[in-house]
């Protein structure tokens, strides 16, 4: 039985049609390459809260080719990968009227995190998982276990086995699975329907 719910943010929750760098070089006629280099030197420090995203993009002004501020950027950057899956909120809404806890779990850098919590998801979730809060990626075990310790602080009933975890990746849902949790790879919206049936 589902008693808490934990999901995924892109790919999930929102559906853009690709990431926000490849979008931004085709829209501003540069090269993706360097923006691919970036992000694999620059994304794991920055999404783990190791480094600032917006002193990293200051820092690379060639790259970014940008005329505004960076505030200004991140705010296109925000804006642009505001695609919600509006069906599966939705069905988030329905199944915390069941009194199924929903939370959000994501690797996400502080910025995009704080508009989620504020914008994306205002008022959806019960809580919010983020890595660059907990300092790791979902893809190390010790982001699921700092989850299930701060859920187990306000449900101290909580079993690993009662929480279902959705994402699309599978090396993330294999490592949610290695400390007990019941994750799920994402498949689509029909898939949370059925869940949210069989909790009737």
């Amino acid at each position: 039985m589902a008693r808490y719910i934990l999901f995924d943010a892109d790919g999930v929750l929102t559906l853009p049609e690709d990431v926000f760098s490849v979008v931004y070089a085709r829209s501003h006629g540069l090269d993706t390459e360097p923006f691919e280099n970036f992000f694999r030197n620059e994304w794991s420090p920055i999404v783990t809260g190791a480094k600032d995203l917006k002193e990293s993009i200051a820092a690379n002004p060639e790259l970014w080719q940008w005329n505004g501020s960076v505030d200004e950027l991140l705010d296109y950057w925000f804006k642009t990968e505001d695609v919600r899956n509006e069906e599966l909120l939705k069905l988030i809404g329905e199944i915390k009227n069941k009194g199924i806890p929903c939370f959000l779990a994501t690797d996400q850098e502080k910025y995009r995190a704080e508009y989620m919590k504020s914008v994306m998801f205002k008022d959806l979730f019960s809580g919010y998982f983020v890595s660059a809060e907990l300092g790791v990626g979902k893809t190390d075990p010790r982001f699921f276990e700092l989850v299930l310790e701060r859920l187990g602080v306000e449900y101290p009933e909580l079993k690993p086995s009662e929480v279902i975890f959705f994402d699309d990746s599978q090396s993330k849902v294999d490592t949610a699975k290695a400390v007990g949790i019941d994750a799920r790879l994402f498949e689509d919206n029909k898939q949370i329907r059925e869940l949210l049936n069989k909790e009737a």
